[in-house]
């Protein structure tokens, strides 16, 4: 139970590109709290400055080089009273820098942490991008090593769901290389400078992008999100099938023996339940 005395941490998200899209929650609490862990404090003092909130001798910084110093310190504060926000330069926090150490300890010491919701790199590019949404699976930054990015493409191959990545202007067009290599020609969808004056979707095949952006001048960071993998083809004949089902349908029933066939088979279920009927006939 927390001690009343103690501080609380606010994970707060700031705006990914566009000012104005901080939330009125997140300008009142930045007014309040005592101190602001960011990881630049250059670009905190900005943001505070150009909606005029008083910051100076209330940044502290914080990113994942000074990390394992500061969170006794930052938890030091907190346990002393200190209501503590923690802000990334962009965005919400703990996506791709080291916010969740710090949320993990201060847990941990049992102090209250809470969120203050807003922009997102993730769902801000998603919504716009085209790609499937009702699954996805956000990997960050691929490694920079060649041969260990290929090896995290090859284990995203065959995923169920799309495929988000953060990736510099500088690597994009080899990796669009790399993902038609390992992954084959899927619909891509590939974004810059989201919320801004330049906010770009370029998106089509993988090898449609690879011409487009060729004669870009990249620059900045994207998001590119990937569309999933397609069903694999059906291997199983329909006899095959057929001893499935009699090993399976006086336990389960025509439903949920085409249901669990088709699972495990990656074939439609339709088909299936058709067998099944046929059979029964």
């Amino acid at each position: 139970m927390k001690n009343k005395n103690q501080g609380s941490l606010y994970i707060i998200a700031t705006p990914i590109g566009n000012a104005n899209d901080i939330t009125l929650r997140a300008l009142d609490k930045l007014r309040t709290l005592d101190l602001i862990a960011c990881e630049d404090t250059r670009i905190t003092a900005k943001l505070c400055n150009l909606h005029k909130i008083p910051c100076k001798g209330r940044l502290m910084s914080y990113h994942e080089h000074n990390a394992k110093k500061m969170i006794p310190a930052i938890i030091k504060k907190l346990t002393l009273g200190n209501n503590i926000g923690l802000i990334s330069d962009a965005g919400t926090p703990l996506i791709s820098d080291p916010g969740y150490k710090l949320v993990k300890t201060a847990l941990a010491e049992n102090l209250l942490v809470k969120t203050i919701p807003g922009p997102s790199a993730i769902t801000a590019a998603l919504s716009i991008s085209g790609i499937s949404s009702d699954q996805f699976f956000f990997t960050g930054f691929l490694p920079k090593k060649k041969s260990l990015r290929s090896e995290k493409l090859l284990k995203l191959k065959d995923l169920p769901s799309s495929i988000i990545i953060f990736e510099s202007a500088y690597r994009v067009f080899s990796l669009m290389e790399e993902i038609y290599k390992h992954l084959g020609n899927r619909k891509i969808s590939i974004l810059k400078e989201l919320t801004k004056i330049y906010e770009e979707n370029i998106n089509g095949s993988v090898l449609d992008i690879i011409k487009k952006i060729k004669k870009h001048n990249l620059k900045g960071e994207y998001v590119i999100i990937i569309e999933k993998s397609e069903l694999r083809v059906n291997t199983y004949s329909e006899e095959e099938i057929k001893t499935l089902l009699k090993n399976n349908i006086k336990k389960l029933g025509i439903a949920e023996a085409s249901k669990k066939i088709a699972k495990t088979t990656m074939t439609k279920r339709d088909y299936i339940y058709k067998i099944a009927l046929n059979m029964k006939k």
